[in-house]
This record gives structure tokens, sequence and C-alpha cells, in this order.
């Protein structure tokens, strides 16, 4: 079964990726911030980590940085996906990360996300 990981303060965003993916049969796990989000990560060691960028605590680049540290984390996959003003300097920003595979905006179709995590998932 494969774990996917939703760090992203937005309760009403995190509900709904979260109930569209247990739906599908993939088991999720929430943060609500950026620092909870790291924590869940290292204990959990998810398959792929949607992040959100603004958050309060932590930001999405933080986040983005302190999993490289760690050769638990460093590995794993993370789409992030963005509320705020979709700001190419943002995304390129964020493209300069290893660990960062996609950007994109929360107005992101469901099953565009959903073939976005698929082609990224370790084959079980």
């Amino acid at each position: 079964m494969n774990l996917i990981l939703i760090v992203d303060d937005n309760v009403e965003f995190r509900t709904m990726i979260s109930d569209y993916f247990t739906d599908l049969g993939y088991t999720v796990e929430v943060a609500d911030n950026g620092r909870e989000g790291l924590l869940k990560a290292r204990a959990i060691k998810p398959d792929i980590i949607l992040l959100d960028v603004m958050m309060p605590d932590m930001g999405g680049i933080e986040v983005l940085r302190n999993l490289q540290t760690e050769d638990g984390t460093r590995d794993i996959p993370v789409l992030v996906i963005t509320g705020t003003f979709f700001d190419k300097n943002m995304s390129e920003l964020f493209r300069q990360e290893p660990n960062c595979r996609e950007f994109m905006s929360k107005t992101v179709e469901l099953s565009y996300l959903q073939k976005k995590v698929v082609a990224l998932l370790p084959r079980k």
C-alpha cells in the first residue's frame, strides 16, 4: 500500500485531497504545518509528499531543504502544490531542489494530480 503525506495548512484542501486518495485505496497521513510535516516524514517515511508553499511555522521551501539533509527522507519525491499567486520565479526556486518533482497550482484537476502521483510512486 502506497503512503502519501499531505502537508498543508488549508483544512478544506487537505481534506479534499486526503479523501480523494483514500477513496482510491492509498494510505494517507496529513500534517497541518511544515514542522509537523517534517516530523511525520521522518517518522513514517512516506512514498510521496504533497506539500504546500505558504504555511505557518515552516514554509514549503524550508521543508524541502530539511528533507534533503537526512538519508531517510532525501529521496522522497515531493509535489509542491500552491494556492498563492503562481509566480514563475517561485516555481523555478522550488524546481532547483532535487526532491521537488513538480510545482503546480491548487486549481489542478484531481485526475491530473493522481497521474503525477502514480508516475512518481515506487513500484511495489
